[in-house]
């Protein structure tokens, strides 16, 4: 989880936590001066002071059993997927276990809970299709993890480092430089769509252009190349440069494969092509 998006989580319980405790003692209080006599209350009102304190205190009391131990949930395990999913999996359970006790308050019995949950259950099954498609693959990434958090990852058009996977989103950065420029992605996309995970601190990348044919004498021509793209990168780097050519679909294309920074890819690139552009200049088909 990102210090940003953790940093705002836990601003937004103190405040709402905060308030909820003084809206508490704000009722109790008129209860306790109704109590000694000091103010009367007409009856509707004296209900809903109660009915309200009841659900705020039970909302209070779950928020700071979460805040007290969550932590510790958190620090059991040590993958940081593992620990979104089980502090969602415990977060959950107390939230729930805190409005069926909200729910026997009020004289809602285990039969009629468990018909209205099933009730509920069949109707938002129709109604939210697309987010719990979202919940599921929220599910399946953390636990089978085709990707982790800080990976460079690409599915369909969108690229970019892992910053956070959240409940119905998977944040996406592609400027760490920029602070609070992200794509969110879906989590169901990741049901429909193929998943391409590109590295960490470096990640594989290549490029192909589409020849006509080859010039006379191309091995030479492909081994200069070479040497000229090598200038480019460092010296751990030029172990996984390749440079070749290859028949695809019945189309004959130069293919580079190379690793590079994600920050540095987009200038890689276009020096790259400038290379070749310089050497196969006359055999480039290029796209209409």
């Amino acid at each position: 989880m990102s210090k940003r998006f953790k940093k705002r989580r836990v601003r937004f319980l103190s405040l709402s936590v905060v308030l909820g405790l003084l809206l508490l003692l704000v009722m109790q209080g008129l209860l306790f001066m109704e109590f000694r006599k000091m103010l009367e209350l007409p009856d509707l009102v004296r209900k809903i002071i109660n009915n309200v304190s009841l659900v705020l205190a039970i909302w209070l009391g779950t928020s700071l059993l979460l805040r007290l131990t969550i932590s510790r949930v958190f620090n059991w395990f040590e993958e940081a997927e593992e620990r979104i999913f089980y502090t969602k999996i415990y977060s959950w359970t107390v939230y729930t276990v805190g409005a069926l006790v909200l729910l026997h308050h009020s004289g809602v019995s285990l039969g009629n809970l468990t018909l209205f949950v099933g009730l509920l259950a069949t109707g938002l099954a129709f109604a939210i299709r697309e987010v719990l498609l979202s919940f599921f693959g929220w599910m399946i990434v953390l636990r089978k993890k085709p990707f982790r958090i800080g990976d460079y990852i690409r599915i369909g058009e969108e690229e970019g480092k892992v910053l956070h996977i959240g409940t119905f989103y998977v944040h996406l950065d592609k400027t760490e430089n920029i602070r609070d420029d992200y794509t969110r992605v879906p989590n169901r996309f990741f049901l429909e769509k193929s998943i391409s995970v590109l590295g960490k601190s470096r990640l594989h990348d290549q490029l192909r252009v589409q020849l006509s044919a080859l010039p006379t004498q191309h091995r030479e021509v492909v081994r200069e190349l070479t040497e000229a793209i090598s200038v480019l990168f460092k010296q751990e780097e030029k172990e996984h440069l390749l440079v070749y050519t290859d028949v695809q679909q019945d189309k004959l294309f130069l293919i580079v494969e190379f690793l590079v920074a994600f920050e540095q890819r987009k200038e890689l690139r276009s020096a790259l092509l400038e290379l070749i552009l310089e050497r196969f200049k006359d055999f480039i088909i290029y796209p209409k």
